[in-house]
C-alpha cells in the first residue's frame, strides 16, 4: 500500500507525465465546479494519501519493536487505521468517479480498481493485531477472504477487458515487443494473446475463490506484477507512476499465497 500510494503521489503530482485523477474530471467538467476548487480537492486528496501512506510506512517499522499494550501502541494502531481508511477512500473514489466519466467499460471500474481500495480496507480490519498472532486471528481470516474477493475481482475484469481485446492493452503488448523483445508481434497476435490471457485471468479468479488454491494465487503475483511493469516496459520509464499504483494486483496475491502458505505449515 505505501507503494501504491507513492505512485498515486507520481501520478498526480510529481512525474514528468503528471495529469488530474478522474476526481477532478468529474468535479470540474461533470459537475461543474471551479477549476480551482477541483484542482485543490485533487492535490488534497494525492498529498493526504500520500501521507497516509508515509504513516503506513513508519508504523510498519514501529511495529517491528515490542510495544506491549501501552497507550504509545494503541495510538500508533490508531493512526495505522485512521490512514488505511483514508487510503481506501481516496481509492474508492478515484474508481467511482472512473466509472462515472469512462467511456468504455465503465462499468468496470469498481472490481478492476478492487485491490487498490480493498486491501487498506483489509489492513484496518488487522488493525491492532500482533504478528504472532496473525495467522490464527479471526480478524485476519475475514481481512484474507476480502483480499482473496479483491484479487478475483479485479483479475475478472482485467481478463474480461482482454478477452474483448482492450485497445490500451493491445498498444501495450505491442509497443513493448518494439522496445524489448522485436518479434514482430502483429495486432492479430496481440488479439490472439489478449484473448488467451483474458479466459486464463478468468478462470484463475475463480479457481483462486472456489478452491483457495495457492498455484493460482502464485499466477496472479506474477501476472500482476508482470503487468504492472508492462506500463514501464512499453512507455518507458517515466511511467513509474503507473506501474507503482497497480502493485496491488501482484501485492495482494502475494499476502494470500503467504498466508495460505503459513497456515498450512
Amino acid at each position: 500500500m505505501v507503494v501504491q500510494c507513492f505512485g498515486l503521489g507520481g501520478r498526480y503530482l510529481f512525474a514528468s507525465l503528471e495529469t488530474e485523477s478522474d476526481v477532478y474530471g468529474w468535479l470540474y467538467f461533470d459537475c461543474h465546479w471551479s477549476e480551482s476548487i477541483a484542482q485543490l480537492i485533487d492535490n488534497m486528496g494525492a498529498l493526504t494519501t500520500l501521507f497516509a501512506g508515509g504513516v503506513l510506512c513508519l508504523n510498519g517499522l514501529l511495529i517491528q519493536k515490542p510495544m506491549g499494550d501501552s497507550s504509545w501502541s494503541r495510538v500508533v494502531g490508531w493512526l495505522d487505521r485512521t490512514a488505511a481508511v483514508w487510503i481506501a477512500i481516496w481509492m474508492l473514489l478515484i474508481a467511482a468517479a472512473h466509472m462515472m466519466r469512462a467511456a468504455v467499460f465503465a462499468e468496470l471500474s469498481l472490481p478492476e480498481h478492487a485491490v487498490r481500495y480493498i486491501a487498506p480496507l483489509a489492513l484496518a480490519v488487522c488493525g491492532g493485531v500482533g504478528v504472532a498472532s496473525c495467522v490464527s486471528s479471526a480478524r485476519t481470516r475475514i481481512a484474507v477472504i476480502m483480499l482473496a474477493v479483491a484479487a478475483s475481482c479485479t483479475f475478472a475484469a482485467h481478463g474480461y477487458k482482454a478477452y474483448q481485446c482492450y485497445a490500451p492493452f493491445i498498444d501495450l503488448i505491442l509497443l513493448s515487443d518494439m522496445q524489448w523483445t522485436n518479434a514482430g508481434f502483429t495486432q492479430a497476435t496481440a488479439e490472439k494473446l489478449l484473448v488467451a490471457i483474458g479466459i486464463a485471468d478468468i478462470l484463475v479468479a475463480l479457481v483462486l475463490l472456489a478452491f483457495r488454491s495457492r498455484i493460482a494465487a502464485f499466477y496472479m503475483v506474477v501476472w500482476g506484477l508482470v503487468t504492472a511493469a508492462s506500463r514501464m516496459t512499453a512507455l518507458g520509464i517515466e511511467a513509474w507512476p503507473e506501474t507503482l499504483i497497480r502493485i496491488a494486483n501482484g501485492g495482494v496475491p502475494l499476502v494470500i499465497l503467504i498466508h495460505w502458505t503459513t497456515k498450512r505449515k
